[in-house]
């Protein structure tokens, strides 16, 4: 599943091509995708679009909003033409639709921009999901309301972590990491990396991390991000921007997917295990 850098990325990437475009139509090809009334959004404008976490925010004009989660295998192509693929560009799931005709088979959701402009919304194994609310009621759902802050908030910092650890003392680290309701964005991958970083055992106790430990894992997690962000995310999760390119951080990776390797530091073999059921790459000798 795409994690913060990879869907903040797509974010970008679409901000570019359709912010400002006008929602004429919208067919909906799979209902179980499609949650709400789309008419609600048909001759608005988009204004923004915003990232929550692995989700994005489409704001329009009139004050409706889109939710979209890729999920695992979601994709959003946006052709400037409805018949031209020359000028396509895409972010998700890497698969044969980037120059496939589309819709297609996996095709569940299409948007049609007044001058002839398309986004669509295809997903291989149907997880992900487009729902629509309105942007003053988006805060209060089940969705955005259960997150933890961005790991680039200004509250995301020693004192919260701590206070985290004492409500959920239970949790290894990763666990910790990965728990969207404690910080928003991480996933295996970048979890991973991080406590490498800092030099933490993944299966140290939350509740046994230092106040120092935790200002050092703090700033571990903002510097992988922003490299995955400088790279263009991952490949290795299944992801492609939108330009149709892979992105490259998966190139700088110290210990995910690196079992049996040297660690980068000298002083053993990285190792995998398995962790709240996820697989988790670590070196024992250097993160304790």
């Amino acid at each position: 599943m795409p994690e913060l850098p990879e869907v903040e990325i797509v974010k970008r990437g679409l901000e570019r091509r359709i912010v400002g475009l006008e929602i004429e139509s919208v067919e909906i090809r799979l209902a179980k995708i499609f949650q709400g009334d789309h008419e609600k959004i048909l001759n608005s404008k988009i204004t923004q679009i915003q990232r929550h976490a692995k989700m994005l925010e489409i704001d329009f004009a009139n004050s409706q909003s889109l939710l979209i989660h890729l999920k695992m295998t979601g994709q959003l192509i946006f052709d400037q033409k409805d018949t031209d693929k020359r000028s396509r560009v895409a972010g998700g799931h890497p698969s044969k639709d980037w120059v496939a005709d589309l819709p297609n088979q996996f095709t569940h959701v299409v948007f049609h921009f007044k001058g002839g402009g398309v986004l669509y919304f295809n997903d291989i194994r149907r997880f992900g999901y487009i729902k629509v609310f309105d942007q003053k009621d988006l805060a209060k759902t089940k969705e955005i309301s259960s997150l933890g802050p961005s790991p680039f908030a200004e509250s995301f910092d020693e004192k919260y972590l701590l206070g985290a650890t004492a409500r959920r003392p239970k949790l290894k680290i990763k666990q910790l990491l990965m728990d969207q309701s404690i910080i928003a964005g991480i996933g295996n991958i970048y979890a991973d990396e991080s406590l490498f970083c800092a030099g933490i055992s993944p299966l140290r106790m939350s509740s046994q991390i230092t106040k120092e430990e935790f200002s050092k894992l703090i700033k571990c997690i903002r510097g992988v991000l922003e490299l995955a962000l400088e790279h263009g995310g991952s490949s290795e999760n299944t992801f492609v921007n939108t330009e149709g390119e892979r992105g490259g951080m998966q190139n700088f990776f110290k210990v995910y997917r690196q079992t049996g390797q040297d660690c980068p530091n000298g002083c053993g073999k990285i190792k995998r295990i398995v962790v709240g059921g996820r697989g988790t790459h670590y070196c024992p000798a250097c993160q304790k």
